[in-house]
Parts: structure tokens; sequence; C-alpha cells
């Protein structure tokens, strides 16, 4: 698809074409179905960050450093997972995402609409990542009845505007309840004694 053509019409045949309603596309966007309308119809124009998320949205990133980083953790041995702002997955490494692998299972935990929690998560990583280079994390969760916990350390990258994280993630089942409740902390640095909030 021709990117020089106009916005308004170039969402909408991407929105018709993929069969998704006005209303998902503005969830996706963080902004009203109206505004969507308006926008399709050539009644208003988008604004730089959205107009930015549009053509992601459309014709995908094409920052040389995220395509960097998304071929990083794609080719991972290690168990990694490229964050977006939201904290919903962007990539994972091979071994989170193969078949039976831990994403496969507990993925619905970086979901935001199927975990509520996560927006609230979102908004903390967010603050933290202002002056934290480094952030832990924790969730409790339950799986075949059983307490479970995810844990990772997310390393913090921006790029523009927007902000990504690398996280080294392990899912563990938490038998002794350890992790009570949903963490993001600053990590302990090296040297340092535990870090709190």
């Amino acid at each position: 698809m021709d990117q020089s053509i106009d916005i308004g019409m170039a969402l909408r045949s991407f929105r018709i074409k993929t069969r998704i309603n006005q209303d998902a596309i503005a969830r996706t966007l963080g902004v009203s179905q109206s505004q969507v309308s308006r926008w399709e119809s050539g009644r208003d124009q988008p604004r730089a960050a959205n107009l930015d998320a549009i053509k992601a949205l459309i014709w995908g990133r094409a920052d040389p450093v995220l395509a960097g980083l998304i071929h990083y953790v794609r080719g991972a041995q290690a168990p990694l997972v490229l964050f977006d702002a939201g904290l919903e997955i962007v990539a994972a490494s091979p071994f989170l995402r193969e078949r039976g692998g831990p994403l496969r299972l507990f993925g619905w935990l970086f979901d935001g609409e199927i975990n509520p929690a996560l927006a609230g998560m979102a908004r903390r990583f967010a603050a933290l990542a202002k002056n934290e280079p480094v952030i832990a994390l924790e969730i409790p969760f339950s799986h075949e009845a059983r307490p479970w916990a995810c844990h990772g350390r997310l390393t913090v990258n921006r790029i523009g505007p927007d902000l990504y994280a690398i996280g080294e993630m392990s899912f563990t089942r938490d038998e002794r309840q350890r992790v009570t409740r949903i963490g993001l902390r600053p990590a302990a640095r090296p040297g340092a004694g535990p870090s709190r909030v």
C-alpha cells in the first residue's frame, strides 16, 4: 500500500480489508469511535502521535532500532519478551512462544482484554521507567487450581517517544505463595541492598 495516500482513506481501506470495525480500531489507538470516523471521512486529521500509530497499524513499524530489538528477542536463546508501553507482547524468544511454551499457557497475563490488571501495571511501569533503567515485575496467578508466579526483569528501552522493555521472564509454581500481589519496583542494583517501593 502506498504510504503517500490520504491517511483516512488508507485507514478505512485497511479496516475493511481486515474486517475490523471502527470501535476496535479506536480501542487499539486509544481514541473514540467517532474520532476514527472523522479521520476516515476526512473531516479531521490525526495528530502526530496518532498518525504514527495509524501508520504502524497499517504498514508496520519501520524504525530500525525497534526492528533490531524484535530480531534480537525472536532469535534469543534466553526466555525474553519485548513489551510495548502497555506491557503487551511485541515479540518473544522461541522458548517462550513454542508449542507448549510458557507464553502459550500464560500469555494471557499480558493481554489487556483478558487481564484487566494490565492497564494499572502499564501505568506503574511508565512511571517507574522515567527514572529506572531496570524494573522487577511479579504477578501472582492460578493455573490448574495451583498458585503460580510470573517473574520478570524488564530493561527499559526508549525509541523516540515510545517506551519498550526487554523482559527476561520466568513462570514458576509458587506453592509457598511468596508472590501474593502484583508488583513492579526498581530492580536491585548490583551491590545494593533490597529496594523498597
